[in-house]
């Protein structure tokens, strides 16, 4: 059964609660559910595979991984109850603000890669702008240039000139 905790897992003194709350202290494991819960279970731990975290499924009542959605995530297999493997896959409650209630955190968030994807992404759009406006331009200054030139061209050729021209070649 997995049992639904108010606070942090208990990661400074684990092997007392591991034996307080197991039959197997080697079962204890204190994670998530799928629904972002913290609570402890004792349950025969499972393989973790690289780069995903446990949690533990309430539906199908047992063990089960989650990919990893931190910046540092395991980067190879573990024990489902190995507390030292990774500090991203640690979960710890953390006080949003005095009026509203406690909420589950990952103790490694991400807001950091957020800030560096959106930093990334702005200064894409920055420079393609750029670019562009800089074709413009240049587009522009040879449309006018092609039309000055065309207009020199057309100013400085009068009609009768090509006439006077092919008649005093052959006369």
């Amino acid at each position: 059964m997995f049992n639904i905790i108010k606070e942090s897992c208990p990661y400074q003194n684990w092997t007392y609660v591991a034996r307080e709350r197991c039959p197997n202290p080697d079962h204890f494991h204190c994670l998530i559910d799928e629904y972002g819960r913290i609570g402890w279970v004792c349950r025969e731990p499972i393989w973790v595979e690289k780069d995903r975290c446990p949690v533990f499924n309430v539906v199908a009542k047992k063990l089960d991984t989650s990919s990893c959605s931190q910046i540092r995530c395991p980067p190879y297999h573990y024990r489902s109850n190995n507390v030292d493997v990774e500090y991203v896959c640690r979960y710890i409650m953390e006080r949003e603000s005095s009026t509203t209630p406690f909420t589950t955190k990952a103790t490694d968030t991400n807001s950091i890669l957020v800030a560096v994807i959106v930093l990334i992404l702005v200064a894409i759009i920055v420079l393609v702008a750029g670019k562009l406006f800089y074709k413009y331009r240049r587009r522009r200054r040879n449309g006018k240039r092609q039309e000055e030139s065309n207009n020199d061209l057309i100013q400085t050729q009068e009609p009768g000139d090509f006439t006077k021209n092919f008649l005093t070649a052959f006369t």
